[in-house]
């Protein structure tokens, strides 16, 4: 997402670029870590961002309202948190006529995903759902090989993940989503992805 961003800013199409996070005493490595991995490798590319919390603050959970705050109708919000907090960033987002793009899973639950609908709605916003899996080479060539096969009538599909990555997944399992609940978005969406309503 960084490097799509900083690209789009090269070129003149975003301006601005504002990093938020619970925890502004982590954000100079990160900016040092863009910096080096990003803005070293790519000529020309400029990694700078405006962040909140400011650097020497420890911990500040409402640093996401001081970011929109600061921000203006019609800016673009990315939404990259723990699931749990997606509805609520998203709504404060909406509210000062944002609009928002979400990574998968939007929300947790349909009354949550309801609410994003009739805010949206009602402040003439965009929200969107990332799923990176759509650029994913071998979920692409899965999608083709299920559009040549003809009508379907049963789908069914398997994940398997590198064991660190499950270990990843243990430090937050279960505390703010379910890794069956995480992970298993990918599915569906490849589902409706690949049969586009053909089958029902």
């Amino acid at each position: 997402v960084a490097l799509t961003l900083f690209d789009l800013r090269r070129r003149g199409l975003v301006d601005r670029l504002v990093l938020c996070d619970i925890c502004g005493t982590k954000l100079p490595a990160v900016r040092e870590a863009l910096r080096t991995k990003v803005g070293e490798a790519y000529r020309g590319m400029d990694t700078s961002l405006e962040c909140f919390p400011a650097d020497d603050v420890a911990y500040d959970p409402n640093a996401y309202k001081k970011a929109i705050q600061s921000m203006h109708r019609g800016d673009l919000v990315i939404i990259f948190t723990p699931d749990d907090t997606h509805a609520e960033i998203a709504l404060e987002a909406i509210h000062a006529r944002l609009h928002v793009l979400l990574a998968k899973p939007a929300v947790k639950t349909l009354n949550e995903h309801l609410g994003l609908i009739d805010a949206a709605r009602e402040r003439g916003v965009l929200v969107a759902v990332e799923f990176h899996k759509r650029w994913d080479p071998i979920y692409s060539d899965a999608r083709s090989r299920i559009q040549q096969l003809g009508p379907f009538s049963f789908f069914s599909s398997t994940m398997t993940q590198p064991k660190q990555q499950i270990d990843t997944f243990r430090s937050w399992a279960g505390k703010s989503s379910d890794i069956s609940y995480y992970l298993n978005s990918h599915h569906i969406d490849i589902h409706n992805w690949a049969l586009m309503g053909r089958s029902r």
